[in-house]
């Protein structure tokens, strides 16, 4: 497409994607379409068309992790800024974000509206201070003067307990609700009002919240504005690529340069660059080295793994329908990509680049999420979409070439007899798919992607006391 730039890049670029190696047997390749587009990551925004809101970052964290539907109910505004604080309503709760507890777990905070829907009533009997225990096995606090048991306490202690919900403010006792006329056993506490439903009785509604945060709007006349429905913040497109079997120098280096991507907010007509944004990438920095193959011998560069994210970062990007303003491909096929072959992009800061442009017209978030148990990295970008759909034809295959003789190279510092595989090589070929992106309004546009393989030999460490076998390639040793 028109400003692009493709060539191949120095076999360099190809160890800093590489090392960590594949494990020892190669692994039959994932499906592409599977691997491609599948994600277990945790995601940023959720939005729920009943109400018309989204929840999103800190926040859907805590609703999510706390009880989500069950315990606070839909989302009734977005987070608005309401007496110096940013605050979100729910049918059941307002939650509030605490700049001040910033990566704490105090960071979102429910407002104490069990206390506000109590004011006043001190002196009615339910909400008395006691002293003690209010009934043989009910839990005592002290703290607030009230007891807790049977199925408010289960319920309680499943649902985050005194985070949650705060200490009871009263005892068990019979209330009308407001909402539909019904007369209910309700416990107060700082933070809810919990309600026992018989008529739900074995399931997860059995025990309810009250509807506080919608009583609290009524109340404080809170501006109706604030209630009506948003946009969808959709999910533009993702992708995840996984790097089992890499040692701990690459994993840290993935995990490092990754979440240097998190929260990132790309404005609208920015063309974006991932050297320019991933930052120093040096040992002061926290990156570790690892080994890269150069002129055919194995030196140590420092920042291997940072392909995994720049080839992750371009999957999504590809499938969100988005200009690709600078790509290169790797000069040999990468282990850990080659589930879909042709549909990586290396970078080496700072001479090779990927760069992809936000055309959307408002600005796009860009997350990630990283788990190094089980070896996967993850990219979302996340935007007001246009209603774009990209969709990946191919790849087809041409111009194979299987790989030469295997490489053996002497390392003096290795033990007496010990040889390791550092490469598993594989065949070259040229490597065509495209991209057909459809437009709300049907039109489509197909854009052509081609990507370079060379041959690549096996390569091998061997120490000292190891003959290697005939007909091998000896490459000059690694430590003369």
């Amino acid at each position: 497409m028109p400003g692009q730039r493709w060539r191949i890049v120095p076999s360099l670029v190809l160890g800093l994607a590489l090392f960590g190696l594949a494990p020892a047997v190669p692994t039959a390749p994932v499906s592409a379409a599977v691997q491609a587009q599948q994600t277990t990551a945790w995601e940023p925004y959720r939005y729920f068309p009943a109400t018309g809101h989204n929840i999103s970052f800190d926040v859907k964290r805590f609703y999510e992790r706390q009880g989500d539907l069950e315990v606070f109910g839909l989302p009734l505004t977005e987070v608005i800024w309401e007496n110096g604080f940013q605050v979100q309503y729910f049918e059941r709760a307002r939650l509030e974000i605490h700049p001040e507890n910033k990566n704490t777990d105090y960071y979102i905070l429910a407002t104490r509206l069990g206390a506000v829907a109590a004011e006043g009533r001190e002196a009615e009997e339910p909400f008395v201070w006691r002293t003690g225990p209010s009934y043989e096995g009910a839990t005592f606090y002290p703290e607030s003067g009230h007891s807790l048991g049977g199925g408010f306490r289960d319920y309680w202690t499943n649902h985050g307990g005194l985070y949650t919900f705060g200490y009871p403010i009263s005892e068990e006792f019979s209330e009308v609700n407001a909402e539909d006329g019904q007369t209910y056993t309700v416990q107060y506490f700082e933070r809810a009002r919990m309600e026992w439903h018989p008529e739900h009785a074995g399931t997860k509604w059995e025990i309810q919240q009250g509807l506080l945060g919608k009583q609290y709007i009524t109340r404080m006349g809170i501006d109706q504005n604030v209630l009506k429905p948003a946009r969808e913040v959709q999910k533009l497109g993702g992708a995840t690529t996984y790097y089992r079997g890499s040692n701990a120098e690459r994993i840290n280096n993935i995990k490092r340069s990754a979440d240097r991507f998190k929260g990132i907010t790309v404005k609208a007509g920015q063309v974006f660059s991932f050297n320019q944004n991933v930052g120093d990438v040096s040992e002061e920095a926290g990156f570790t080295d690892g080994y890269a193959i150069v002129n055919g011998k194995l030196e140590k560069v420092v920042g291997g793994g940072l392909c995994q994210v720049s080839t992750t970062m371009y999957r999504a990007v590809f499938n969100s329908g988005l200009p690709i303003v600078e790509r290169y491909g790797h000069s040999y096929i990468v282990y850990y990509y080659e589930n879909i072959l042709g549909f990586d992009a290396t970078v080496f800061v700072p001479e090779v680049d990927f760069r992809w442009k936000n055309d959307l017209g408002t600005d796009i978030f860009m997350w990630t999420d990283t788990d190094t148990s089980a070896g996967r990295v993850t990219f979302t970008l996340w935007g007001y979409g246009d209603g774009r759909r990209a969709s990946m034809e191919g790849p087809t295959y041409s111009n194979e070439q299987q790989p030469g003789k295997p490489v053996w190279q002497y390392d003096k510092t290795m033990r007496r007899g010990a040889v390791e595989q550092l490469v598993h090589g594989r065949a070259g070929m040229d490597v065509t798919m495209y991209r057909v992106i459809t437009n709300a309004n049907g039109a489509t546009n197909r854009e052509r992607f081609f990507t370079r393989y060379y041959p690549w030999e096996d390569f091998y460490l061997y120490g000292p006391g190891v003959k290697p076998p005939a007909g091998v390639t000896i490459a000059q040793p690694r430590y003369p």
